[in-house]
């Protein structure tokens, strides 16, 4: 469906990104690390950074809190998920900018009942608001590219089974406007906390991440939340398509690996 848009510069749908939570821990003090400043978790030996040696000191004292809590505000998210992704991930796909509400998303393949149907539709029948978080896997340690959000829209399981599965469904693909498209496991989704988001922190995702319609999943690198979503496909599969996370997972599709920042200290 076509809109009157207005469109924005944002992320690709394929930034790469890591949920849930804002964990923070320190580094061990004589970790090696690469050169490269982008380097990933995926990039260090895990001899230089998780078997450092343990240094036993008498009488410390002191503590160590986190919290799971804290909202980051938009233009926040808007500085790191717009503006910083467009130079570090090379980001240039231009999303439409439009009412959620008229934003139209059809469901077919191996189902009992293809439909079509607007997010203001689905948002009628189940409207939720989770707190979620995601960070750039591209962070580095300590980095400040870790969110935490209230996400509202639609859980993806409400939207699926309005469409009824035949059964040996095992793959669940995301089309977006611009053809880009992201295969899934059935199974993987649908245990999981999904939803196509049309607000964050109760505004448009204009002011944070970008676009109109993006899907966050729980406990997944954000490499798989994918935007401006169309339509969504179905299907029985000779082979499933990887998890999400696993080694399995096609090249450039980062591992689910530790990936923390540090918001503030004191």
């Amino acid at each position: 469906m076509k809109h009157a848009v207005t469109k924005i510069v944002g992320a690709a749908a394929g930034v790469t990104l890591l949920a849930p939570g804002v964990v923070a821990f320190a580094e061990p003090a004589d970790a090696v690390l690469p050169d490269d400043s982008n380097a990933t978790w995926n990039h260090v030996e895990s001899s230089a950074t998780v078997q450092a040696p343990f240094v036993s000191v008498a009488g410390v004292e002191g503590s160590f809190a986190y919290q799971q809590s804290i909202i980051t505000p938009n233009w926040k998210i808007a500085e790191v998920f717009q503006k910083a992704t467009n130079a570090l991930c090379n980001a240039t796909t231009e999303f439409t900018v439009t009412a959620p509400s008229d934003w139209s998303v059809s469901v077919s393949g191996d189902v009992e009942n293809a439909y079509s149907a607007t997010l203001g539709e689905l948002a009628a029948d189940d409207e939720q608001t989770k707190l979620m978080g995601c960070s750039c896997a591209a962070n580095t340690a300590g980095g400040a590219a870790v969110i935490n959000a209230e996400v509202t829209g639609v859980p993806l399981a409400t939207i699926v089974e309005r469409a009824v599965p035949l059964p040996g469904v095992n793959t669940v693909t995301l089309v977006s406007e611009d053809g880009y498209t992201m295969s899934l496991p059935y199974d993987y989704v649908m245990a999981r906390t999904s939803i196509l988001s049309y607000a964050i922190n109760h505004e448009g995702l204009s002011e944070s991440v970008g676009g109109t319609n993006q899907l966050w999943i729980d406990s997944t690198a954000a490499k798989y939340f994918t935007r401006n979503i169309v339509s969504i496909e179905l299907t029985a599969e000779d082979e499933a398509p990887a998890v999400p996370g696993t080694e399995d997972a096609p090249e450039g599709q980062y591992a689910n690996r530790p990936n923390v920042g540090i918001t503030s200290a004191g």
